[in-house]
């Protein structure tokens, strides 16, 4: 286990303290900062960057050859981090316990340190890393936002206040559809660097934005949670197949939600999501479409064609077959002769 020191904020210093450990250059390029790991230890980079309110971001993209441990050590209040693993797993902890916490890929974690208490990342050799860290300068944040802060929850609201870091803070969870392409949002704009500048402090802000609402959402309990995590992605797939193999059944949201094990609030999140529509909405689109299919068979009557689809009243699916379809389905049936 290789060990390296960074005894320096904000993030430009976080760097510049980091490619001294590594005796690497750093870079700078409209006050974005980067390194490129050294051969000797992996392949990849570091790069960081601030924003005048209070929030920066660190991303690590990249593949060490022996397990690294990157120890945050400053004589100050550490920021908040909120640490997201879009690949790879990474192990965090406090720097004053023994306790460790994996954070593996889709999980994210809101970690504070108490007082001038460092943190340690460590990341596992031959292993490919995409990690990012919302950084969160407490002082700053919270003058900036000090009115805003007092709206929040109780538990959010004391961290953002706790500008002294008198208390230890650490959640973690899987992380929702809004974080799952992140990484590949933060390399756009390379070339263009004011409109970089501003796509990457809007990404902080939906990253800021979006963490305080998955984390109340985690807090509402798994009956009421309502945002879809990437981790349940598969489950939906399989729904997704489910429904379209299985058009005769019942496929109301109460049933669709027992049969994926994620509950109604979550179902019509991702379906929104996903397909622009409500579980319905889809489940009706889909059954349209088939009997619009079945209905050039004249082998089946109208009537079977019902059964097949899972209509049960033949008006209400001459009904919104015309409203889809602007045609009756005999009218339909007519056309396709």
């Amino acid at each position: 286990m290789r060990e390296f020191k960074v005894n320096s904020l904000p993030l430009k210093d976080v760097i510049e303290s980091l490619s001294r450990s590594f005796n690497v250059p750093f870079k700078e390029n409209c006050d974005e900062f980067s390194l490129a790991i050294p051969s000797r230890l992996g392949i990849g980079q570091i790069r960081g960057v601030n924003f005048d309110n209070g929030l920066g971001i660190i991303t690590y993209d990249c593949q060490f050859y022996e397990d690294i441990r990157i120890k945050f050590t400053v004589d100050e209040v550490h920021p908040i981090k909120y640490l997201y693993s879009a690949q790879g797993s990474i192990k965090h902890s406090f720097a004053n316990e023994s306790e460790v916490h994996k954070i593996d890929q889709f999980k994210c974690a809101i970690v504070a340190s108490e007082k001038s208490i460092g943190h340690i990342l460590t990341f596992a050799k031959n292993e490919n890393h995409k990690i990012l860290s919302l950084e969160i300068d407490r002082e700053k944040f919270s003058k900036n936002a000090k009115c805003e802060i007092n709206s929040l929850g109780s538990k959010l609201k004391a961290l953002f206040k706790d500008t002294l870091a008198e208390k230890t803070f650490y959640h973690e969870g899987f992380y929702g559809l809004e974080f799952k392409d992140i990484f590949t949002e933060i390399l756009k704009y390379e070339d263009k660097m004011l409109i970089r500048k501003y796509h990457m402090e809007s990404i902080a802000l939906r990253i800021f934005v979006n963490q305080i609402i998955q984390y109340e959402d985690d807090l509402s309990g798994e009956d009421k949670s309502s945002i879809i995590r990437v981790n349940e992605l598969n489950k939906v797939d399989e729904l997704n197949k489910y429904i379209q193999l299985n058009l005769d059944k019942d496929l109301t949201i109460l049933s669709l939600s027992q049969q994926s094990g994620l509950n109604p609030n979550k179902l019509q999140f991702a379906f929104k999501h996903m397909f622009k529509a409500t579980v319905n909405e889809y489940v009706t689109h889909h059954r349209l479409e088939e009997s619009k299919r079945l209905l050039q068979n004249k082998n089946l009557n109208i009537s079977e064609v019902l059964g097949k689809v899972g209509f049960e009243s033949n008006s209400y699916f001459s009904k919104i077959f015309k409203r889809e379809f602007d045609m009756s389905p005999s009218e339909y049936r007519k056309l396709v002769e």
